[in-house]
């Protein structure tokens, strides 16, 4: 490789992980504008119906996925041929699927017994998903022909148009705002898309290669869906037990764990292609060792400050920027310690992905989605509400974790002394986290001055506390040792 294709690699990526950042702010932004403009009920709602979206998602993945990396690989053998039979039954088999799911979405809208609001926010949804079918394939085919440019710039018209539409519309136009935002930014992202990189004409579609498409993307698809459906289920249970006003509350709670996920997230996008070419070049013990190991203990021991942040600032926040959604700040403060182990769970997807055991483990995710939903329902009745399922979410997360470990243990009987060190040295971090926490919310009120004043002090105190623990753990930790926030991201 030349050093000017060097060069153009590092821009690329530069220029696309800003647009991304850039991206997620202003999705944190629009994540706040609407509780901020809508009653509680009406957030709920929405949040309920994206829900719809994103499993329609997942419902042609796994073409996408192989569609992404097979295009490229034959562009290199110079198969125009093959390229365009896989280009052509993706677009054409997923507009299939999309299709009969749309059409049931809006036979469902017209012919149900449901009010105004409910009925335009489904079509809205049918609409959406049919769209997001449309720029998902855009951006699959995008990345497959290596245009990070266009998407970086795509990314920055999208998260703007969102936003600015956003504030203009949901304030004159409260929940119809939310739904018309919604699908004029996609329409803008959609003309944007068409007039920089215009669509190739399809060639016929063909079953044959679309199933064998789905085929070799299943495993990676049926593990991604089983790992949201454990951290999405949670939503469903409290609107259908609970409603969609106590749903509008318990968003908040949604809003923040997704915002805590982003860094973990950010990171499982870096490990993995390197995971994935360091397999073939180093033994099963380095690769271990850095794309497994090390990403897991330097997050144990960092997410204990995005945790403490949270939950000793959150209380102060919502009160004043968010004051209708008030009974949402207990259950956010429960569900964080879960993004604890969901964070160390991204990190095991490499690993199994790499070795193929997605469905081997997929045991794993349907056990702790039963006990989230068995522990959600008995502590419902038992009158605990959505903190009670911001409970039973937390341990379902922590459930995950353990079993995605021991199944790794089991697969990966080898470093054993990595295995050992590194075990122990997970031991430490939540529950001394926990502990402090602990420890700090019971001085009693009379002894600080005002709130504020309590929680920075609550909070100066723990960064002081968790910093000690790692100063500590660096020096039995060899992977611990130069922490820096560089290693999570």
């Amino acid at each position: 490789m030349t050093l000017k294709e060097q060069e153009s690699i590092v821009k690329s990526i530069a220029r696309y992980s800003s647009s991304n950042l850039y991206k997620q702010v202003l999705r944190i932004l629009n994540a706040f504008i609407k509780p901020k403009l809508l009653p509680p009920e009406l957030y709920g709602l929405w949040n309920l119906l994206t829900l719809i979206d994103t499993y329609t998602l997942f419902s042609h993945q796994s073409s996408r996925i192989s569609m992404q990396f097979l295009v490229p690989y034959h562009m290199g053998r110079n198969d125009q041929q093959t390229c365009a039979e896989i280009k052509s039954s993706v677009f054409l088999g997923t507009f299939y699927i999309n299709a009969f799911i749309i059409l049931i979405l809006l036979i469902y809208a017209f012919f149900g017994d449901m009010n105004l609001k409910v009925r335009l926010g489904l079509i809205t949804i049918a609409i959406i998903t049919m769209m997001h079918w449309y720029t998902e394939y855009y951006f699959t085919l995008l990345k497959s022909h290596q245009k990070f440019k266009l998407i970086s710039s795509a990314n920055y018209l999208e998260a703007t148009i969102a936003l600015v539409f956003n504030v203009i519309l949901i304030y004159y136009l409260n929940i119809y705002g939310v739904y018309l935002s919604a699908i004029m930014s996609e329409i803008m992202l959609i003309l944007y898309l068409r007039a920089k990189y215009p669509l190739e004409k399809n060639v016929a579609f063909r079953v044959s290669v679309f199933i064998d498409l789905m085929k070799k993307g299943l495993p990676i698809t049926l593990f991604n869906f089983s790992g949201y459906l454990v951290r999405s289920f949670d939503r469903i249970i409290v609107s259908y037990f609970l409603g969609i006003k106590q749903l509008g509350y318990y968003s908040i709670a949604v809003m923040v764990f997704s915002f805590l996920m982003q860094i973990p997230g950010a990171s499982r996008e870096v490990i993995e292609p390197r995971l994935m070419q360091s397999i073939s070049t180093h033994s099963r013990e380095d690769s271990m060792r850095e794309y497994f190991f090390k990403p897991l203990i330097n997050t144990a021991y960092f997410m204990p400050f995005l945790i403490g942040t949270v939950f000793f600032l959150f209380p102060l926040v919502v009160p004043v920027l968010l004051p209708k959604y008030i009974p949402g700040i207990v259950p956010t403060q429960i569900i964080i310690f879960g993004c604890y182990f969901v964070a160390l769970s991204y990190i095991t997807r490499g690993i199994i992905v790499a070795n193929n055991w997605q469905f081997k483990s997929l045991g794993v995710l349907i056990f702790s989605l039963a006990v989230n939903i068995i522990i959600s329902i008995t502590l419902l009745h038992l009158g605990f509400g959505i903190n009670g399922i911001a409970i039973s979410s937390s341990i379902s997360y922590l459930i995950l974790f353990v079993g995605l470990m021991v199944f790794m243990r089991r697969k990966c009987n080898y470093a054993l002394e990595d295995w050992k060190t590194n075990t122990i040295g997970l031991c430490w971090p939540f529950p001394i986290m926990c502990g402090i926490i602990l420890i700090l919310e019971t001085i009693p009120k009379s002894m600080l001055i005002n709130s504020i004043t309590s929680s920075f002090f609550k909070l100066t105190i723990f960064y002081g506390a968790m910093f000690l623990v790692i100063s500590i753990a660096r020096k039995k930790y060899t992977l611990l040792k130069g922490f820096k926030l560089s290693d999570i991201f």
